[in-house]
């Protein structure tokens, strides 16, 4: 912690030397940054795989080339034109324990350091900027946490399935659903199950205005398919508690919708979860078309699923993209 304030102290200084009125803050904050992200000594060892909170070196910034000849004469000839000195290729940044392997800067490391706030100066006539010393801070712990990612992180598979059914106003409580959701189980069943419907109604301009027929069918569909997958999990697995399905999440809109289940024993790891919907068809806004969506945090990775009814007949395609440029 010591490092950003004084790094960042250092850079004010060198920019006492301008005038206030000049100075740019993109070259504020961008300056001096490859020689930051070098600073780090070398990092303490990992232990037993487990994650490790920080490194054991000291940080110091690089010294400054000391000139060998006086600035501004080395090599003028008396009566002669000066000619300017050609610009200086960018440095590639080195890091400690590297050797000669040099590294290419990250170009996600200088949006990091882009900031929003002005520049201020302090009564000892420093200027500054606040945001701009957070964000180096921020982009050298990015720096070291994805560099050692491997030694805290651990990646496991998981399976997918996902279906859509346009069902045209039609369902019976006799339909089989078993070969559509679970005819490719070979391998065993899915860790998460989401199925989008489409026209669950009919896409009449009472149903638009008024839900309640679609909060019917959603429940209908909704309750078929968590009976679907919890029956065939009984005929793979003994364990319902652990390897059956429990509904995370649906989202309906007039004929759209979209319903995701998970495995009982990812329940726990399943977070964050959150749904919406766009109109896009009468007016722009009816939601005869659109898209309904959900999102959710499986583990550390994110996940949305997007149902949509985008504009009908072959030939309109400009309309399709139009809708899904709307949804999107």
């Amino acid at each position: 912690k010591p490092l950003p304030l004084r790094h960042a102290r250092s850079l004010g200084q060198d920019r006492r030397k301008q005038s206030p009125r000049s100075i740019d803050n993109s070259q504020s904050t961008m300056s001096g940054v490859p020689a930051f992200a070098m600073a780090p000594g070398q990092a303490g060892n990992a232990s037993n795989g487990a994650p490790v909170s920080g490194g054991s070196g000291t940080m110091t910034p690089p010294q400054a080339p000391t000139p060998t000849q006086p600035q501004g004469q080395q090599g003028v000839v008396p009566g002669s034109t000066p000619q300017a000195a050609p610009a200086e290729a960018p440095q590639q940044v080195t890091p400690p324990g590297s050797g000669n392997r040099k590294i290419a800067r990250d170009p996600k490391e200088d949006q990091m350091l882009v900031t929003t706030i002005p520049d201020e100066e302090t009564e000892q006539g420093v200027i500054r900027n606040r945001q701009a010393i957070e964000k180096i801070r921020d982009t050298w712990l990015y720096k070291q946490v994805k560099s050692r990612q491997d030694e805290f992180t651990n990646y496991q598979q998981a399976k997918l399935f996902v279906g859509t059914w346009n069902v045209n106003a039609k369902g019976k409580p006799e339909d089989d659903l078993t070969r559509w959701l679970c005819s490719d189980w070979g391998q065993g069943p899915p860790d998460v199950v989401c199925v989008g419907f489409q026209e669950i109604v009919d896409l009449n301009a009472v149903n638009v205005a008024v839900d309640n027929k679609t909060q019917q069918k959603t429940q209908f569909w909704s309750e078929k398919i968590h009976e679907t997958l919890n029956n065939a999990i009984l005929k793979v697995s003994r364990d319902q508690a652990r390897d059956g399905y429990t509904l995370i999440m649906q989202r309906s809109m007039v004929g759209l919708l979209v319903s995701v289940f998970v495995k009982n024993v990812h329940r726990p790891r399943t977070k964050y979860v959150s749904s919406a919907s766009v109109g896009v068809g009468v007016m722009g806004i009816g939601g005869n078309k659109g898209g309904v969506s959900v999102r959710m945090q499986f583990y550390d990775s994110t996940l949305c699923f997007v149902c949509t009814h985008l504009a009908a007949h072959r030939e309109n395609v400009t309309g399709r993209n139009a809708d899904f440029a709307n949804v999107y």
